[in-house]
C-alpha cells in the first residue's frame, strides 16, 4: 500500500458492495426518493474509527471513508464506474475515457498468463521459451497512463483538491462534492470553517457553473450534548445551499460510537430532513440531469424511473 493510499483498507468492503442495485424507491405518496446504503457507510467509517483515527482528525482517514461512501452512492445512481473519483482501485483519480485502454491492458496480461501456462504444459519437462520482455512492455503502458491520488479541479482563482468528483474529458466535471468531519468542540473555529466553504464554492462555481455541487458534513452524536452546536451547524449548512449559497445540496450525518479502547460505529443516520442523505443525493442527481442534454446520463434516468422489487416505502 502506498503511503498516500489511505483508501486501501476500504477496498475489500467496496469490492463486495453492489453498485448495480437500484437505489430509488417510491413513497406511498408517489414521491420518488433515493435510498442510500447507511449500513455500508457504517462499515466504511468503522474501519478508521475502530483504529483510533477519529481521535486525531488531522489524519483525514475518517473523511476519506465518507468520501468513499459518497462515491459508491454515485455509482449506484448510474454514473460510470471510472468516472467517479475516488475510484475503487489505484490510481484513485483517472480519466474515465481511459477505461477501454486499461481494460485492454488487463486483457493482454491475462492472455499472456494463459499463453505462458500453455508453454509450460507442453514443454515436456524442459524450460519453455518465455516472452519475458513482453510482460514489462505491457505493464509500462498501464503505468504510463495518467492518474493521481487526488482530484485537483481548476477553479476561477486556484486549483482546488475536491473530495468526490464525477468527470470526463468530454463533459468536464458533472459533480463536485466537498466533505468535512468534526467530532468535538463543534463551535470552535466555526467562522473560519464556513468562510472556507463559501470561498471554495465560489472559486469552483465561477469556472464550472453547470456542475452539481454538494457539501457533506459528518459529526458524532455527541453534537447534541454541546449547547447550541446542532442548531448552529444545521442553520449554516442550510444557508450554504441554494438559493442562499453556491451548493446544490448539503448533507449532515451523525455517527454513533463509544470511546472504548477499540470503538465500533453502531449507526450512521440523518439528523434533519432538509439535510438528509436521500435529499442530498436526489438534489445532486436532479441538478446533473437538469443541466445536461436529455440523451446524456441514460443510466441515471433509467434507474430513477425503474422500480426495484422492494421499492415501496
Amino acid at each position: 500500500m502506498a503511503p498516500d493510499d489511505v483508501l486501501a483498507p476500504l477496498d475489500p468492503i467496496l469490492a463486495e458492495a453492489d453498485t448495480q442495485a437500484n437505489p430509488w424507491a417510491t413513497l406511498t405518496s408517489g414521491e420518488r426518493v433515493f435510498r442510500p446504503d447507511y449500513d455500508l457507510a457504517r462499515r466504511l467509517l468503522n474501519v478508521p474509527v475502530s483504529r483510533g483515527y477519529a481521535k486525531k482528525q488531522e489524519s483525514g482517514r475518517v473523511a476519506k471513508a465518507l468520501d468513499a461512501w459518497i462515491a459508491h452512492e454515485l455509482r449506484r445512481a448510474g454514473f460510470p464506474e471510472g468516472a467517479v473519483w475516488p475510484r475503487r482501485r489505484r490510481p484513485r483519480v483517472q480519466p474515465a475515457d481511459l477505461a477501454p485502454v486499461v481494460t485492454a491492458v488487463e486483457e493482454a496480461l491475462a492472455q499472456l498468463d494463459e499463453f505462458e501456462g500453455r508453454l509450460r504444459k507442453f514443454a515436456g519437462g524442459k524450460k519453455p521459451p518465455s516472452p519475458h520482455r513482453l510482460r514489462p512492455a505491457i505493464a509500462r503502458i498501464e503505468k504510463a497512463l495518467p492518474g493521481s491520488a487526488n482530484a485537483d479541479i481548476l477553479g476561477r482563482f486556484y486549483a482546488k483538491q475536491v473530495d468526490v468528483v464525477v468527470s470526463s474529458w468530454q463533459h468536464g466535471p458533472d459533480v463536485l462534492v466537498s466533505s468535512k468531519t468534526q467530532f468535538s468542540s463543534y463551535l470552535n473555529n466555526k467562522t473560519n470553517r464556513y468562510e472556507e466553504a463559501v470561498g471554495e464554492a465560489a472559486n469552483l462555481r465561477d469556472r464550472h457553473p453547470m456542475a452539481a455541487m454538494g457539501f457533506a458534513f459528518l459529526v458524532r452524536t455527541n453534537i447534541f450534548e454541546e449547547e447550541g452546536a446542532f442548531v448552529y451547524l444545521r442553520n449554516q449548512l442550510s444557508r450554504l445551499r441554494k438559493p442562499h449559497g453556491h451548493f446544490d445540496a448539503t448533507m449532515l450525518l451523525a455517527a454513533d460510537w463509544d470511546d472504548d479502547p477499540r470503538p465500533e460505529v453502531r449507526k450512521v443516520d440523518d439528523v434533519d430532513d432538509l439535510l438528509s442523505a436521500p435529499r442530498f443525493f436526489g438534489d445532486l442527481l436532479k441538478t446533473v440531469t437538469d443541466n445536461a442534454p436529455a440523451d446524456l446520463h441514460r443510466d441515471i434516468h433509467l434507474r430513477r424511473q425503474s422500480e426495484p422489487s422492494d421499492a415501496k416505502m
